[in-house]
């Protein structure tokens, strides 16, 4: 993963936000708004959705979904906010399973709310739920249609205006992404003979002014770490069927990008050892804030029942730098 993005371009944060140092959102429990660009910074735990019959992760037409949003604040006297603040605001945006998201493009997502709370006090959290009743009847490629939802947050000192049209994320430490989805494979009639299945997915090209070079990868995590592991295994729990992770890689995976037939492919599915996890890459270019669908497939025939495989998708701007990520945990049932 590492080798795939890179941290020698400089940090992209939203300059429109630069006054506020205090107010932050946790990509890893712990990190003091420090966002690892390089590792899986997309598990959020300041962000929780849940629905009213699907559980976590996923949204329910027609009912009230909760989102639980926190926030922290720098502990000690070495931050600042802007003069006048009196509150801070918190953004929240919904989309389907997707990798880059933007904030003005309602092809990749759609605002919830914009909230806001009091001030917190140097080195306090607070958490704020937001209610959400996506439409009924909303077609599979609406942002706030049924099913699976990654989610981003932003907060931030009340009198700063942040970008319109871009998140900043991985860097900017005021944005949180949660993207996970749990997708068991198989079903009734398939129940001996685990089969391939596959996930849609979304991503953007986040430059609204220019194409770019943009390289999409997919790769089988062979050693998840703690952080990771406590995630899938916290939903995995409450998914029939499931026995174990799986630490032997499936016997293919790809990503499936009918708009770009010329794609130039990297199949490194069969993998290399620990160094070199089972991974598949796509390169393409993407016009100035276009919206693309592509379809991540992974052959699970062989596989016990039971079996879960843990996988990361992630696309890379023209500089290596991170532009959006989702883990996708399939399983043989």
């Amino acid at each position: 993963m590492k080798a795939f993005l890179t941290t020698e371009c400089a940090m992209a944060i939203d300059p429109a936000l630069a006054a506020d140092t205090c107010t932050y959102m946790e990509a890893i429990a712990g990190d003091g708004g420090v966002h690892d660009a390089t590792g899986v910074w997309w598990l959020s735990p300041d962000i929780q959705l849940i629905g009213s019959a699907s559980g976590a992760d996923k949204a329910d037409p027609g009912v009230d979904n909760t989102v639980d949003v926190t926030l922290h604040s720098v502990a000690g006297t070495t931050c600042a906010i802007p003069p006048g603040t009196e509150s801070l605001t918190i953004d929240l945006w919904v989309a389907n399973p997707s990798l880059a998201m933007a904030p003005n493009n309602s092809a990749s997502t759609a605002h919830i709310d914009s909230i806001g709370m009091p001030s917190l006090a140097a080195g306090g959290s607070e958490t704020h739920q937001f209610h959400w009743m996506p439409a009924v009847g909303l077609p599979a490629s609406d942002p706030q249609a049924p099913g699976h939802k990654c989610l981003i947050a932003r907060c931030y000192a009340d009198p700063l205006i942040p970008s319109a049209t871009n998140f900043f994320a991985p860097d900017d430490p005021h944005v949180a992404q949660h993207n996970i989805c749990i997708v068991p494979c198989g079903g009734p009639g398939a129940a001996k003979r685990p089969a391939g299945c596959g996930l849609d997915v979304t991503t953007v090209n986040p430059d609204v002014r220019k194409p770019q070079r943009t390289r999409l990868r997919a790769t089988f995590d062979l050693n998840p770490s703690a952080a990771v592991r406590e995630v899938v295994l916290k939903r995995l729990k409450n998914t029939k069927g499931f026995g174990r992770l799986s630490s032997t890689p499936p016997r293919r995976f790809e990503l499936r990008l009918r708009e770009f037939p010329k794609a130039k492919v990297t199949d490194g599915t069969k993998g290399g050892g620990a160094k070199r996890p089972p991974a598949y890459e796509a390169e393409i270019t993407l016009e100035p804030a276009q919206v693309i669908a592509l379809r991540f497939v992974a052959d699970l025939s062989g596989a016990k029942l039971g079996d879960a495989y843990i996988f990361h998708l992630m696309q890379a701007g023209p500089e290596g730098q991170s532009q959006g990520g989702l883990t996708v945990v399939m399983m043989a049932i």
